[in-house]
């Protein structure tokens, strides 16, 4: 009898270190995920700056397509291949669609999905703000698309100080590690 009893005692502390493992797994790739997200829109901000400084609208438009390639990713529709690809090709919709993943298997996440939901607008409406640009035929037009864009790719960083509702990635990445430091996981 005492054999059964240790033989439980064990097989639910394994399944229970199994479980935390997997919850501080989940954790990691999310902020892997979140930090290769931010490089990439850094990369895309920095082409609509460009995009936005341009002396006239065909350059602008050069920039603001290299900016929407980075911000769609290979594969996508809005993809132009005939202009560089500065990106890692994944763009920042498609990190926005693993991220999704990471929340659907972390179901302890969902406490974060008002920040969540900020993150995925900004970069949604920010990816149409430079496809609204590439429609304009004049110049100071393409640049107001453009520099929404650049705001809202902005926005999408957030702070680790903002609250939760108003946070981007920033404050995601530190309410995940908080969150993980009080389950007694390291993030």
């Amino acid at each position: 009898m005492k054999r059964w009893w240790l033989l439980c005692a064990v097989l639910a502390l394994t399944l229970g270190a199994a479980g935390g493992t997997q919850a501080q797994n989940a954790r990691n790739e999310l902020l892997t995920t979140l930090e290769l997200f931010l490089s990439q829109r850094d990369l895309a901000i920095q082409q609509a700056s460009l995009s936005a400084f341009s002396p006239n609208v065909a350059e602008a438009h050069q920039q603001a397509r290299t900016a929407l390639n980075i911000a769609v990713g290979q594969g996508d529709a809005s993809f132009d291949t005939t202009v560089p690809n500065l990106g890692d090709g994944v763009g920042l919709t498609g990190y926005v669609r693993r991220l999704n993943r990471a929340f659907e298997a972390a179901p302890d996440l969902e406490a974060f999905r008002v920040t969540w939901d900020n993150i995925r607008f900004f970069v949604t409406v920010g990816t149409e703000q430079l496809k609204l640009a590439l429609r304009q035929d004049g110049l100071e037009a393409a640049r107001r698309q453009i520099r929404v864009a650049q705001g809202l790719f902005l926005a999408a960083r957030g702070t680790p100080g903002d609250l939760p509702s108003r946070g981007g990635v920033r404050t995601l990445m530190a309410l995940v590690q908080r969150d993980a430091a009080d389950a007694g996981a390291k993030p």
